[in-house]
């Protein structure tokens, strides 16, 4: 795209023209693919997603749910938006890992979606959570996932005899927002992500391999998430032996449990044509209690720079990142572009 803008002006210009037209569509797709993550869930946990405008800097939008709706359904409408923006750091991330590599936008729009929950909670809808009507006439997402998790965990104990706020909910609401951001902080990928964020788009940066190289090496890198058991905090491990990408990760949330691992094989079968990687997920946590989950992911050339991408798998019940709660089959297909 910048070599379609910037030809037709002066270079200076050209530049400015460029990374006003970068940021409007990096923030669109940022603030859509949010927006979309709600209406999905909230169909699927048998609500509706209304979008009455689109204005900017944040459309309007409402969620109409089941009166009958359960406290874990509630949530998983919510945490979607999130949702969305995390599985696409995650994506991002295990792609730059694996490729040994990734450019400046990509990792830029990693960077966005990463510090949407952060500004959710400083500086679009900051608040005290000591506050009564904070948890009465709710507002924002952050309020809006942590109260029915809240309720769920402490069958309703939001508000203390004396009417003031239970403290624990006041400390989940702070260690919520706290890790939301910091979590990030610890993740040596992060800065890259940063970095990339004011750099030219053209440059391709490199991960840090923490102990050898892409051929031989290991590093990590750190996820967090909201969910209906509450928060999640993921260690990924990414590890190259003779070339061949795998990643493990471990992950613990609160407050309800929620400890997890996982394993992907990176395209442990290639072809002219085609890849295939594995991808398996288990779990012990509170509601759900244990299960496993297998996906397999098979990336087809189409034509030169097309792919059509095929998800399938199976999955026991229990809350996976991006995947239907209830035991059933998982599908998802998508196509990729590439210059």
């Amino acid at each position: 795209m910048a070599g379609l803008i910037r030809p037709a002006m002066s270079p200076k210009l050209g530049d400015i023209a460029f990374s006003v037209f970068s940021f409007s569509t990096t923030y669109m797709i940022l603030i859509w693919s949010h927006e979309f993550g709600h209406s999905l869930r909230a169909e699927q946990v048998g609500g509706h997603f209304n979008i009455h405008n689109a204005n900017l800097p944040i459309p309007h939008t409402t969620m109409t749910l089941p009166d009958s709706i359960s406290l874990v359904d509630e949530t998983l409408s919510v945490t979607a938006g999130f949702e969305v923006n995390y599985l696409n750091v995650r994506t991002i991330q295990r792609d730059f890992m694996k490729n040994n590599g990734a450019s400046n936008t990509d990792l830029a729009f990693a960077f966005a979606n990463r510090i949407m929950f952060p500004l959710y909670t400083s500086v679009i809808l900051p608040f005290t959570p000591e506050e009564r009507d904070v948890w009465i006439n709710t507002a924002g997402d952050p309020v809006h996932v942590i109260l029915p998790v809240w309720k769920n965990y402490s069958d309703g104990q939001v508000f203390m005899a004396d009417s003031s706020v239970n403290p624990d909910l006041v400390d989940l609401y702070g260690e919520t927002a706290l890790l939301g951001t910091y979590w990030n902080l610890l993740d040596p990928h992060f800065y890259k992500e940063v970095a990339a964020s004011f750099g030219d788009e053209t440059v391709e940066r490199k991960p840090i391999w923490l102990i050898g190289d892409a051929e031989n090496g290991w590093t990590y890198g750190t996820l967090f998430n909201v969910s209906p058991l509450g928060y999640e905090l993921y260690m990924n491990n990414y590890i190259n032996l003779d070339g061949k990408a795998l990643s493990v990760y471990f992950k613990t949330g609160r407050p309800f449990k929620n400890n997890g691992l996982g394993l992907v094989w990176n395209e442990f079968l290639t072809t002219d044509k085609m890849t295939m990687t594995a991808t398996v997920d288990a779990w012990d946590q509170d509601i759900f209690g244990s299960g496993v989950a297998a996906e397999l992911t098979t990336d087809m050339w189409v034509a030169d720079g097309i792919d059509l991408i095929l998800h399938t798998g199976y999955k026991t019940e229990g809350y996976v990142l991006g995947k239907q709660i209830p035991e059933g089959f998982t599908l998802g297909m998508g196509l990729r572009w590439s210059d």
